[in-house]
């Protein structure tokens, strides 16, 4: 049996056994960054980033929901192509960008440009009347506002095409400040906000935003806005040492999702959610190692919850998505009241998920494909994991993960408690196999389901794994 057994696949392991699964949705060659699902929770866009040499070439993408069917809804010419930060227009028919475009011989610029999402032939939305537009995101209303960023002065350098992999550098680098124009492309400063990161919320009466704290960092803050008195009631939502930015409003309009670099930190960037209310903060994410960032809290089309966001954690960046530990939101309704200062309860990736999994058998899939480059192995674990979730209640995927190249399919089990459920498992991962509801190349099946002590991997955080390759 062809097996190499790493010690950081252990290590991640035991991570995300004690935080939250996370499930990889796209795994290409290229870097895939900056997350965004449709208003109608079909649709996946996001940034495909390649480089060419020096020049970075990013195109917006648009797929399913899943990660499938990925086709590019934007092109470019030249050495440097930028199409990057990609926003849905709420009718879902339409996507908003950022774009580098050239005003004069040597110079460029950002601009707001827009196109359907079945087409790669964008439209200037936003003339750009100041040094650079970028980070769009439209108002649910779409007749209202878009709000961007733009700068007096000049882009610092480099900052829009590695803002995915690192926290903004600091405001006296900047001079960014937000500004609220109308969709029809005039560049009319209703209102502006120093800040980067414009969020509407989800009934298009709130902005969060990340801005600069001199004391403690970039932080989250949340303002009110009305078309007559523009962006108002300006209130901090965290005050942690570290870099709090790229906010994501919860469906339900009372959470917001983002990423967080603690200071001084192993830790370089994980995923927090807090309750704008009461302050409370559930940490989503525990990897040590790796960055995890621009999260988008969206609700897919099967009325199913995810946080989705890009990571480095597997080399290169891809898209993954994760269900938040506090469950399903879409029971409470929207509110818009007052944010309180921060503070309040901090609860733990551990407290939330020995609650929320009490009793269930932990599972944790491996991504053992010979070749996790080909088509056919991208995201063929984490569909195994959502096939077992969606069969038994019982069972907690507590990571999906990338493990040797052995090509192999096992299920184990770590005692004989687990036995019969392990082999169930395996009878029922050969049948969709079989009957081509999970297509792959392997030539050998999982059952029967063998002792964790006869295989290489010495874990204590799981009950039954899984080794499930595509080829």
């Amino acid at each position: 049996m062809k097996r190499t057994f790493f010690l950081l696949f252990i290590a991640s392991c035991l991570v995300f056994a004690q935080g939250n699964a996370i499930f990889k949705v796209t795994d290409f060659p290229d870097n895939e960054l900056c997350p965004r699902v449709s208003p109608d929770g079909k649709r996946l866009a996001y940034v495909d980033l390649k480089f060419n040499g020096t020049f970075p070439i990013a195109n917006i993408r648009i797929a399913t929901a899943d990660g499938q069917n990925s086709m590019l809804a934007t092109t470019g010419q030249g050495p440097q192509i930028d199409n990057q930060y990609p926003t849905w227009f709420p009718n879902g028919a339409q996507v908003a960008y950022e774009r580098l475009v050239p005003i004069a011989p040597g110079t460029q610029t950002y601009e707001i440009w827009s196109v359907p999402f079945n087409s790669s032939n964008g439209t200037r939305l936003v003339q750009n009347n100041y040094n650079f537009s970028i980070m769009p995101d439209v108002s649910v209303n779409g007749d209202v506002v878009f709000v961007t960023s733009g700068n007096l002065t000049s882009p610092f350098p480099g900052y829009p095409m590695t803002r995915y992999g690192d926290v903004p550098p600091p405001a006296s680098a900047m001079g960014n400040f937000m500004i609220a124009v109308q969709p029809t492309g005039q560049s009319v400063v209703l209102n502006t906000i120093p800040g980067l990161y414009p969020r509407w919320s989800p009934d298009g009466k709130l902005i969060a935003y990340s801005a600069w704290n001199p004391t403690t960092g970039w932080d989250i803050f949340v303002a009110n806005y009305d078309m007559e008195k523009g962006v108002t009631n300006f209130r901090q939502i965290t005050s942690e040492p570290g870099d709090e930015f790229a906010p994501a409003w919860s469906p339900d309009g009372k959470w917001i999702a983002f990423a967080y670099a603690r200071p001084a930190s192993s830790s370089p960037v994980n995923i927090f959610v807090i309750n704008i209310f009461d302050g409370t903060r559930i940490q989503e994410t525990l990897e040590p190692n790796s960055i995890i960032t621009m999260p988008d809290w969206a609700k897919t089309a099967d009325g199913k919850e995810y946080i989705y966001c890009c990571s480095n954690m597997d080399g290169d960046f891809d898209i993954y998505r994760l269900v938040p530990l506090l469950g399903n939101t879409s029971s409470s309704s929207t509110s818009s009241q007052s944010a309180p200062a921060p503070g309040g309860t901090i609860i733990t990736p551990q407290q939330q998920q020995q609650k929320k999994n009490a009793g269930k058998v932990r599972v944790i899939v491996l991504n053992t494909s010979s070749d996790k480059k080909a088509d056919i192995s991208q995201g063929f674990a984490s569909k195994v994991a959502q096939k077992l979730v969606e069969w038994n209640d019982d069972i907690f995927v507590s990571s999906v993960i990338n493990g040797s190249d052995s090509g192999e399919p096992h299920v184990y089990y770590a005692n004989d408690n687990f036995k019969k459920l392990a082999n169930d498992i395996a009878l029922f991962l050969d049948g969709l196999i079989n009957n081509d509801v999970l297509y792959s190349e392997t030539e050998y099946s999982f059952f029967p389901a063998e002792p964790l002590s006869s295989s290489p991997y010495k874990l204590n955080n799981v009950d039954i794994l899984v080794e499930a390759p595509a080829n």
